[in-house]
């Protein structure tokens, strides 16, 4: 079963959420150590990038398709 783009559009909003979550998460904490808040946010951090690699992967997506779509109508034969 194929995802809809807007179940797509969602998978790649996660990340971004997860972070915002743990960020909000390591500003709460005040009995923890440095070093746990530092592990939270390089947690937040990775969640991030994650988010970024999937937007920028279904961008390119996207970008690849419109040029399929414009190279197969005036393919040259006909």
């Amino acid at each position: 079963m194929a995802m809809t783009r807007s179940q797509i559009a969602m998978v790649v909003t996660l990340p971004w959420l997860a972070s915002g979550v743990v960020l909000l998460a390591m500003t709460r904490i005040e009995a923890e150590t440095q070093e746990v808040k530092l592990g939270l946010f390089g947690s937040a951090a990775i969640c991030f990038s994650i988010g970024c690699l999937a937007r920028t992967s279904l961008g390119l997506h996207d970008l690849m398709q419109a040029s399929q779509a414009k190279a197969a109508p005036g393919n040259g034969q006909g």
